[in-house]
């Protein structure tokens, strides 16, 4: 399906991909693994004729067709055709003006030209189906906002295969989905391959690797530093990066510290969206140097019930007490009086900074809000993160995510808060640098005092945080209580199957 021999990519004088060599059989799933930047869709994007700089290869065949050579055109007529992608945001991917049926149809239509537009619905619907899209008739109907995450990759997956492609590429696919959506999408991947489809998996997630990939590639700095057969990669690995890598993959927190003060409390919280609950009768107590972590699939209400935290929506019923008042109760003048005593560290940090901003002005607004901002506070700051003054001047642009998260925690702490809301604070990270943040988080809290509130989708990191544990489906808290007891004796069923996904 794919023969690489020496491949090599170049941008702008600096080479990004360096050496790399493989083979994909039929039938076959590659993994490249490694952290952001490594060169994985560097790489990915070489096969695929869409490189941004210059390509070199001893030997570069795709499907059987020797591609050094080709044209723009000639790489039109092979993508989507002989060899496809998916990539790692369907709602990005997919056009949000078009339906997702007209999106399936497109690529039928460019290169099985010549079919009625009843023969065309009808492939649109069977591709649907293959990749078992609940009510496909309906959902061809739909616009991509309107399906879930894990839908939305469905029907990305069906339009990378409405040609037949030989050869899948899929670029992280499953990062953004939480652990149950990505057990069908990892599911339905494995299934196509036992077809006969080449699936080439780039990842960072070793556990998603280890389920579907018959053979790993670990790069590093643009070369492959460590290849073999999954399970001997991962279980006896040879090379320093490989063993950082699964160094780095979270494990349990062992330790709990005694009991603190309830800092923050919500009775019988439920928050409407028209005939919709999205949280119901929520009860929980945040303590003082302790974790709660909140866990639960996309659409169960976990953020939600974070914007009733922290006092950005008012409950339909229940109530917030914060510090001993009413926090759900009080008037938006008032609780701006009072919110540097709760703060959110986000999942997107890119999104939330100015990008014409530097670190120094991002932080020193959040500075200036409760006390004179000073050149030496933001230093302290930056410092109490892991970085240093070299960051002052950068843009958002100019950070890597990690660097990034790390100036959102940053500016968190700079009203001095008790309590930190982290809403998914390390899902689009790679490995490596979600475990320095875990980290991080965990050594303010030590130093700090802190409380936290955790919220995941993805229970291997839950466990690695926190110190009690509220599993939500549907707005509803289906199991409570000390983290050790839910990971090692879970007894919901859903609590059950998410444990059975670590």
């Amino acid at each position: 399906m794919l023969s690489v021999s020496n491949l090599s990519v170049t941008i702008a004088g600096m080479t990004v991909v360096d050496g790399v060599s493989f083979d994909l059989a039929p039938g076959e799933c590659l993994a490249i693994v490694g952290e952001s930047a490594s060169g994985k869709t560097m790489t990915a994007n070489a096969l695929l004729g869409l490189s941004p700089g210059r390509v070199r290869a001893d030997e570069l065949v795709v499907a059987g067709h020797d591609v050094r050579a080709f044209s723009d055109r000639r790489w039109r007529t092979l993508r989507g055709n002989e060899i496809a992608l998916v990539s790692q945001d369907a709602l990005v991917s997919l056009d949000p003006l078009r339906r997702v049926g007209r999106e399936v149809a497109e690529a039928i239509e460019v290169h099985e030209g010549g079919l009625s537009r009843g023969e065309v619905g009808e492939r649109v619907i069977h591709a649907l189906e293959s990749v078992a899209m609940p009510d496909a008739a309906a959902r061809a109907q739909q616009y991509p906002h309107e399906l879930s995450g894990g839908l939305r990759q469905r029907a990305l997956i069906a339009s990378a295969l409405a040609a037949a492609p030989q050869v899948l590429i899929a670029d992280e696919p499953t990062t953004a989905l939480d652990v149950t959506v990505q057990a069908h999408i990892l599911d339905l991947l494995a299934e196509l391959k036992q077809r006969g489809l080449g699936v080439l998996l780039i990842s960072h997630d070793l556990a998603v690797v280890s389920r579907l990939a018959d053979r790993v590639a670990v790069m590093k700095d643009g070369r492959f530093v460590e290849t073999g057969p999954t399970s001997d990669v991962l279980a006896n690995p040879q090379h320093e990066y490989t063993r950082a890598l699964l160094a780095a993959v979270p494990v349990p927190k062992k330790t709990s510290p005694t009991r603190g003060e309830v800092v923050m409390s919500a009775t019988g919280l439920t928050r409407l969206y028209g005939s919709r609950v999205a949280v119901d009768d929520v009860t929980l107590e945040v303590r003082h140097g302790q974790t709660l972590g909140i866990v639960g699939e996309s659409g169960s209400g976990k953020s939600t019930l974070a914007r009733l935290l922290l006092g950005l929506e008012r409950p339909d019923a229940g109530a917030v007490i914060l510090g001993g008042e009413e926090w759900s109760a009080l008037s938006e003048r008032d609780r701006r009086s009072r919110r540097q005593r709760i703060q959110l560290v986000d999942q997107n940090p890119f999104g939330a900074f100015d990008p014409r901003w530097s670190v120094e002005r991002i932080i020193g607004e959040a500075v200036a809000l409760g006390e004179k901002s000073t050149r030496g506070r933001i230093l302290e700051l930056l410092h109490q993160v892991g970085l240093g003054e070299q960051h002052l001047r950068r843009k958002p642009r100019e950070l890597s995510g990690g660097q990034r998260q790390r100036v959102a925690i940053a500016r968190a702490l700079a009203r001095r808060p008790e309590i930190l809301i982290c809403d998914e604070p390390v899902s689009a990270l790679d490995l490596t640098i979600q475990a320095q943040v875990l980290a991080l988080l965990t050594q303010l809290q030590q130093d700090l005092g802190l409380a936290m509130v955790f919220i995941s989708h993805d229970l291997a990191v839950i466990a690695a945080v926190s110190d009690e544990i509220l599993v939500m489906r549907n707005g509803v808290v289906v199991e409570r209580g000390p983290a050790r007891r839910v990971l090692v004796e879970p007894e919901h069923p859903f609590t059950k199957s998410l444990v059975n996904l670590i």
